[in-house]
């Protein structure tokens, strides 16, 4: 082997050393996002049309294996997860008609969901920008089927489990802005608000008091 090669590979293993020592693991702590939803509601044809914009908060604790996600919007919608990666299971908090349900999903079957996600080639781009006082950097991902999807990242962060991203399942790094198309044609706009390294109470990540435990398939009947 020549010496230019042995030199090469060498600063090769020195910057993903570096990359890797770079970044920190955020074992325990919050993550917080401003989100806001806006999109056109159906009108009549000979009425102008109208533009619904609403806001609300993603939080997200993280404590090890387990994670929380709190969505809350100003309208009083609220939704919360509960995620498990030690036992692989998932826990949707919902009321349904004035009753509480706690309803277990198999993280697995969300992973096979999102399949087409994984394994995206992340670009990144000279525009930065600051969300919550980190730096962020703007990133291109390139999925397997060849489409695009554009966002900031924190590259200074990384979670164990960063499939609680839906589009981004396995991204070494912390989503600071971006945008997601929901299926009603809304949009929805998330950006960083808060990341901290603090202590998360185990409380967290049990069911509350009151919730009645269901699978997915009796949940799909009560939806009937």
């Amino acid at each position: 082997m020549s010496f230019k090669k042995i030199t090469f590979l060498f600063l090769c293993c020195c910057l993903s050393s570096f990359l890797t020592q770079a970044q920190k693991l955020l074992s325990e702590g919050t993550i917080t996002y401003k989100i806001t939803i806006s999109g056109k509601i159906p009108t009549p044809a000979n009425e102008p049309s109208v533009t619904e914009t609403k806001s609300g908060t993603v939080s997200i604790r993280i404590k090890g294996d387990n994670i929380r996600q709190d969505i809350k919007l100003e309208d009083g919608y609220s939704h919360a997860q509960i995620s498990n990666y030690a036992t692989g299971k998932e826990i949707i908090l919902q009321s349904i008609n004035e009753l509480k349900y706690a309803i277990e999903l198999n993280i697995k079957d969300k992973e096979t969901q999102n399949a087409s996600y994984y394994k995206a080639a992340l670009t990144l781009n000279k525009e930065k920008k600051t969300f919550a006082g980190f730096d962020a950097v703007s990133a291109l991902l390139t999925y397997k089927n060849g489409t695009t999807f554009s966002l900031f990242i924190v590259p200074d962060y990384y979670i164990s489990y960063p499939a609680i991203f839906d589009r981004f399942p396995d991204i070494k790094a912390i989503p600071a802005s971006y945008d997601l198309l929901m299926t009603n044609g809304f949009t929805m706009h998330f950006e960083l608000t808060s990341l901290n390294e603090v202590p998360v109470e185990n409380a967290a990540f049990r069911v509350p008091v009151g919730y009645r435990i269901i699978g997915q398939k009796e949940y799909e009947k009560l939806l009937r």
